[in-house]
C-alpha cells in the first residue's frame, strides 16, 4: 500500500490522545473525519509494535516495542480489529489443506480452505507466504469494523489545519502549490491536530508520546 499521512502522537493521557496528522502524499490532500480513522491509527500503531517494525520516531527501541504491545491488555482486540479490515489469514500447505491452529501439521481428516470457507474467502485473492507457511485471507468485515471503532472510539476533534497559505484547504490548492508546501521541511508542512477520547484505556496502553511514523490508511473501509 501506498503512504498516505505521517502521524505524530504527542501525548497519552489514560484515555486521551493528542497528536497530528501530517500531509505527505499529494493523493491525499485532506484532512480525514470520521471515527474510522483514529481507530485505524491506533490499529496500526499496536500492529507496527507487536511485528517489530521500526517507527520514524519512538521513545522505545524495537524490541521494547514489542514487548509493550504484547503484554498489554488490548493485544489480542487490535489483532482481530486488524482481521476485520484487512481479512483474517488462515494458514494452509502448498496444495490449500488447513493446518491445525498454530501448528505446521495437517489437519486431520484433511481438507482445503476453499471448501471450509467457501465464499469467505477473499474475492480479490489474498493468497501469500509468510515465514516459509502459506496463507489464504477470508474477506475483511467493515461492518463490523465499523461497529468496533464506534464502540472504542469516544470522540475524534480534528482542529484547526497549520502551515497552509491563508489558511484554504489543502484540497483547493492548486498541484503545484500543494507540491510545493510538501517539499518543505518537515516541520513547515500542513498539518492539523486531533484529539482523540477511547471509551477505555487499555486501547493506548503500550503507545506514548513521541511516535511518528507514516500510514497508508485514511479512515476508508474496503467495499466488497
Amino acid at each position: 500500500m501506498t503512504d498516505l499521512y505521517i502521524v505524530s502522537f504527542d501525548e497519552c493521557d489514560d484515555r486521551t490522545l493528542t497528536g497530528r496528522v501530517h500531509l505527505y502524499n499529494p493523493d491525499a490532500a485532506s484532512f480525514p473525519k470520521g471515527k474510522t480513522f483514529p481507530a485505524q491509527l491506533l490499529m496500526d500503531a499496536w500492529s507496527m509494535m507487536l511485528n517489530g517494525f521500526s517507527f520514524e520516531q519512538a521513545p522505545f527501541d524495537r524490541d521494547e516495542g514489542v514487548r509493550l504491545a504484547s503484554e498489554a491488555s488490548g493485544a489480542a482486540a487490535m489483532r482481530e480489529l486488524e482481521e476485520l479490515l484487512f481479512g483474517k489469514r488462515v494458514w494452509v500447505d502448498a496444495g490449500g489443506h488447513l493446518l491445525k491452529e498454530g501448528s505446521k501439521k495437517l489437519r486431520e481428516p484433511r481438507v482445503k480452505a476453499s471448501e471450509v470457507y467457501k465464499d469467505d474467502l477473499h474475492p480479490y485473492g489474498g493468497i501469500g507466504r509468510e515465514d516459509g507457511r502459506h496463507f489464504v485471507t477470508l474477506r475483511p468485515k467493515p461492518d463490523e469494523f465499523r461497529r468496533r471503532a464506534d464502540g472504542m472510539i469516544m470522540s475524534y476533534d480534528l482542529g484547526r489545519p497549520a502551515n497552509l497559505p491563508q489558511g484554504r484547504p489543502p484540497e483547493r490548492l492548486h498541484e503545484d502549490a500543494l507540491y510545493e508546501l510538501l517539499d518543505r521541511p518537515f516541520e513547515e508542512r500542513p498539518y492539523a491536530p486531533f484529539t482523540v477520547k477511547v471509551t477505555s484505556a487499555r486501547h493506548l496502553e503500550p503507545l506514548a508520546g513521541g511516535m511518528r511514523w507514516r500510514t497508508a490508511l485514511s479512515g476508508q473501509l474496503p467495499e466488497l
